[in-house]
């Protein structure tokens, strides 16, 4: 019977052609290089993700601790952008180390780089970056700045602008808030 086949086909079938190989890995690189540049893709878009959420959230706790000072001088009775003068005088402030203290102080940030925040992995928190002990710090490294527009002597407007550097490209997240003199 096999001699038959052999002679129907006028050849010799013990191999595959070189021409059968090529398209069998061709078609096998096609199976496998579409699923992995999925999956590539996938963790990049994550990681930027991640980066737009911490953002967002260093952002809101810019506008949050504005907030509790304006709150705490309520409560105080003093003027209600009391402590806020560096952010009302300079065109940004930052916040300083929260990490030391619970207490905030605003204060100028002379540079950009005294607004940096960056994860500080010893006490799993984000924090002021400090490049003289950075062997503690991973991640991105996010520039907070923070700024008060006085608009009337009643009413302010609130501005934090988170920054950072997101493989070659500049991300950045702006949030606001208007408060008002409630005294």
């Amino acid at each position: 019977m096999r001699s038959k086949f052999k002679k129907i086909l006028g050849r010799n079938n013990q191999g595959f052609t070189l021409i059968e190989t090529l398209v069998a890995i061709t078609i096998l690189l096609i199976g496998v290089l579409g699923p992995m540049t999925t999956a590539t893709r996938g963790i990049t878009d994550g990681f930027y993700a991640q980066n737009q959420l911490i953002g967002t959230y260093l952002a809101q706790e810019g506008l949050d601790l504005m907030g509790t000072q304006i709150q705490n001088n309520y409560a105080n009775r003093v003027a209600f952008l009391n402590a806020l003068d560096a952010c009302l005088a300079a065109p940004y402030c930052g916040t300083g180390n929260l990490a030391v203290s619970d207490q905030v102080i605003f204060s100028s940030c002379s540079a950009l780089n005294n607004c940096q925040i960056a994860y500080d992995s010893n006490i799993h928190f984000y924090k002021q970056y400090d490049s003289a002990s950075a062997i503690n710090f991973s991640g991105p490294i996010f520039t907070r700045t923070l700024s008060v527009v006085s608009l009337t002597p009643t009413e302010a407007l609130l501005k934090s602008v988170v920054t950072w550097t997101d493989k070659t490209k500049a991300e950045s997240v702006s949030l606001y808030r208007y408060v008002f003199d409630r005294s």
